[in-house]
């Protein structure tokens, strides 16, 4: 790895693409680049690739011209959607023998998923007696591909967003609950002792948000927008009208953690101690202080920048600009990038490429 560039990361959501490049080892990483681009509608849609042309367009010039620093590899590791994937964790029987493991694991997979196994690409980990079980569709996965092939990059490892997020975000084995709050989703992931524990995806997130307060005020969506950005939950403004409705909202986040962490609670004994939000609407003034009211325990924005050298944008040239980057935004890339900086990318985890 001495001699090799590292892959860089590259994350797709509907909303945006990101990509981050790291250099050095995975204990002391540094940027080396680092940009983003807002996508226009109908281009990408809940894990889909409906304008490949487009798609390709906006790729190959972030690629070409990031915000910050040059990307110099043409090799990614890629976080697929949580939304484009499935999890199944399951414990091995008791009277288990290791030469049985793939046959078992197809079965739970053919068991459990809404696809035949055929139509799927799928890998899997066990830590104990525990198997993490992931898998995709492989239409979703081959129009990926098919990108990535048409601008000449070459994908090392594919994992879903919230072990990227984990990498970029856990710092030690304690249950942790990461909140990944997008525009259209909410992903709920548990963590203990560095593995994924539990997996829940709900529609309720940032559009969400914005189309609740522009139906209940009868305003337009953009200044809904301008509100949830600027008011949050505020109880004083307007006399709380804002801040009730947005309540409502998350109000089923906090039910579905809640129930999250009794089950965990009773399959574990353990409990989740403490609460990390990521996405773009974790930035919702004044969500961390009530999510940790009524959760009654720690909730912390991500900081994905704790484990980076960051010195590049603290150049000269790039000072300005850099003041306007928000890393929250950035929290899944960077742990796509991380894994690149491991001594063999391509086994460092769930590889869903493994399957091909």
């Amino acid at each position: 790895m001495f001699f090799k560039k590292p892959a860089f990361g590259l994350d797709i959501s509907d909303y945006s693409i990101e990509v981050i490049s790291l250099e050095r080892s995975i204990e002391n990483p540094r940027l080396l680049a680092i940009g983003r681009t807002i996508l226009e509608p109908g281009i990408f849609e809940d894990g889909k690739i409906l304008g490949k042309e487009e798609l390709k367009k906006n790729l190959k010039n972030l690629i070409e011209n990031p915000k910050f620093g040059k990307i110099k590899t043409n090799k990614i590791i890629f976080a697929l959607p949580e939304s484009k994937s499935y999890i199944h964790i399951f414990d091995l029987p008791k009277d288990f023998k290791k030469g049985e493991v793939l046959e078992l694991v197809k079965s739970q997979a053919a068991q459990t998923f809404p696809y035949p196994l055929a139509d799927l690409y799928f890998d899997f980990r066990i830590s104990d007696s525990e198997v993490l079980l992931i898998a995709a569709p492989k239409k979703i996965i081959d129009d990926y591909l098919g990108v990535f092939k048409d601008l000449n990059l070459i994908p090392i490892a594919l994992e879903i967003e919230s072990l990227s997020l984990a990498r970029a975000l856990i710092e030690n084995s304690k249950p942790v609950l990461i909140a990944d709050i997008g525009a259209r989703t909410t992903n709920l992931s548990v963590f203990a002792k560095g593995q994924l524990r539990l997996s829940f995806s709900l529609l309720i997130a940032g559009n969400r948000f914005s189309q609740a307060l522009s139906e209940k005020l009868d305003i337009p969506q953009k200044a809904a927008e301008s509100l949830k950005k600027e008011i949050g939950l505020d109880p004083k403004y307007q006399e709380g009208r804002v801040f009730l409705i947005l309540q409502k909202e998350i109000q089923r986040i906090i039910e579905e953690i809640n129930k999250i962490e009794g089950y965990f609670r009773e399959k574990t004994g353990q409990s989740i101690e403490k609460i990390i939000l990521a996405g773009g609407s974790a930035a919702l003034p004044r969500l961390p202080e009530y999510l940790a009211e009524n959760l009654e325990k720690p909730v912390e924005i991500a900081d994905p920048w704790v484990k980076i050298n960051i010195d590049i944008l603290k150049k000269k040239e790039y000072f300005e600009k850099a003041l306007e980057v928000n890393p929250i935004l950035y929290s899944t890339v960077i742990g796509a990038a991380l894994r690149g900086l491991s001594k063999d990318p391509q086994t460092a985890g769930i590889n869903l490429l493994k399957g091909r």
